[in-house]
């Protein structure tokens, strides 16, 4: 499987934060699934990075390899699929993401109840 992971996942996977649930966490630790890192996901890293909201300073290829995620391009159907996504979220990498894993067939891995909300498979 797939798994397509929100921006605070890869944090807490990289900080060992213990809100990753017992399900995310199998997943994630399972060799079988692929864990992925969307464009999207990496522009929001490195912004936060720089706005200091987050606890992280690796660049994102010592992040990439750390954690061994395949880094993924925002594939052009996902702009498409995202002006077809109801408006359930306000933030507007959250909804390219939740694009993203539809138009790829990956299963989202995020905590964020609003993405929860939208036709996509989420751990």
């Amino acid at each position: 499987m797939k798994l397509l992971i929100d921006t605070h996942i890869l944090v807490w996977m990289v900080l060992g934060d213990q809100r990753l649930t017992a399900e995310q966490h199998n997943a994630l630790a399972n060799p079988d699934n692929d864990i992925v890192l969307s464009a999207v996901n990496a522009y929001e890293l490195a912004h936060l990075q720089h706005l200091r909201r987050i606890p992280l300073e690796e660049p994102i290829d010592q992040l990439q390899e750390l954690v061994g995620f395949e880094l993924a391009d925002l594939p052009a159907s996902a702009w498409t699929k995202v002006k077809d996504l109801p408006d359930l979220h306000r933030d507007p990498l959250d909804r390219l993401l939740v694009a993203h894993a539809l138009v790829s067939g990956m299963t989202l891995v995020s905590a964020d109840q609003c993405i929860r909300q939208y036709p996509v498979m989420v751990i």
